[in-house]
């Protein structure tokens, strides 16, 4: 999952509404990277809510809060669930893209 190339001009322009973004993106990560956090709201999300929010972070150059949201999201999950198992490798899953 790419990053919009409109996006990542405007970023990258320095234009106040990237800035903006940007700044939200580094607090979305600081929320949800929190282990606390993502402890307590991980299971209560679906495993594809999981994901767009680790896409999120990943795509915004938070891939360590991607893997502590992901890591926290599965500790819930069973057998049968995306990202359930003993095996589940955050990191790994994030870095292939699911």
């Amino acid at each position: 999952m790419g990053a919009d190339p409109a996006l990542v001009r405007m970023l990258r322009a320095g234009r106040d509404e990237g800035r903006d973004l940007e700044e939200a993106l580094d607090g979305l990560a600081l929320v949800f990277g929190r282990p606390r956090t993502a402890e307590r709201i991980g299971p209560h999300v679906t495993c594809r809510e999981a994901n767009l929010i680790a896409y999120v972070l990943v795509a915004s150059r938070h891939r360590d809060a991607a893997v502590v949201w992901l890591d926290e999201h599965a500790a819930s999950d069973t057998e049968d669930d995306l990202h359930g198992g003993a095996g589940f490798d955050a990191a790994r899953y994030i870095t292939r893209g699911g």
